[in-house]
């Protein structure tokens, strides 16, 4: 059995990730769930969370996913995702602000679909804080 598997994070913009990995993490809506090298494949869809990538034993990533869909197959994982965030990159300050702004979008909408997508947007900005506090 092989020591590493391929790994892609794909968005709509660009393959933000691929290489080869010892294992990833996906927070997939059933469950946060790990891949191996030789995992079973399957499919999941992702529910807001941080994705774990262990390039080694020493170099981890976390990236924050507000949702997408995971596929494992036998070359290895693949995550296609809306966006992702880097958690490196964040400061709870600015997702505290995002949190506000999602909050004042959603007492302002004006029909259920403006308010479907303000919902999403505040859930995902609470779920990015609680990672990044770890609350």
């Amino acid at each position: 059995m092989a020591d590493t598997l391929q790994f892609e994070l794909v968005t709509p913009m660009r393959i933000a990730y691929s290489g080869a990995v010892a294992m990833v993490e996906v927070p997939g809506e059933l469950g946060d769930f790990g891949v191996l090298p030789g995992h079973a494949p399957f499919m999941s869809m992702i529910r807001p969370g941080v994705l774990t990538v262990h390039e080694s034993n020493d170099v981890i990533k976390r990236f924050f996913i507000p949702a997408g869909y995971a596929e494992v197959n036998p070359e290895g994982c693949v995550v296609l995702a809306e966006q992702f965030r880097d958690l490196l990159t964040l400061d709870a300050d600015t997702v505290r602000n995002e949190i506000e702004e999602a909050k004042a979008a959603l007492a302002q909408a004006q029909d259920e679909v403006a308010k479907s997508y303000a919902t999403r947007q505040l859930t995902a900005a609470e779920a990015l804080l609680s990672a990044l506090t770890g609350k």
